[in-house]
């Protein structure tokens, strides 16, 4: 069976990304960077599950209708689905849930410049820097 997980990169006015830093009791990855999203639930589209697991996790509230698709990839038995989120604010409050202990606004080059997880650092760094068309 196959597990789908959806994910947003949140974009404010300015142009800055939202990074959440994962709690250190988090399961996977704890510590690491994250953006909001995750698994798609039966009878959920995949931007309603987006949606729904930005404001659960920073409390922001983006209509699943305004998500862009940024692209799908399947990774062994697990969908990857990346949006992303236009916020027409600078100075979003946001509200962590457990999952997260703290947050960041990062440009794209701050964003492609920081160190994400081994495992899948090449794969990630590449499509974010196809995306952003940086090499």
């Amino acid at each position: 069976m196959i597990k789908t997980v959806s994910k947003a990169l949140i974009k404010n006015r300015a142009g800055a990304y939202l990074l959440l830093y994962r709690g250190d009791s988090h399961p996977n990855f704890p510590g690491h960077l994250d953006i909001p999203g995750g698994e798609v639930e039966p009878n959920e589209s995949y931007k309603a599950t987006t949606a729904r697991e930005i404001w659960e996790e920073t409390g922001v509230h983006v209509q699943s209708n305004s998500l862009e698709e940024l692209f799908a990839k399947q990774y062994k038995n697990v969908k990857h689905i990346l949006f992303e989120a236009n916020i027409d604010e600078i100075d979003i409050p946001v509200k962590l849930s457990w999952e997260h202990k703290n947050y960041c606004w990062m440009t794209r080059e701050e964003l492609l410049n920081t160190a994400i997880p081994n495992n899948r650092s090449e794969e990630h760094t590449s499509e974010l820097q196809s995306r952003f068309s940086i090499s």
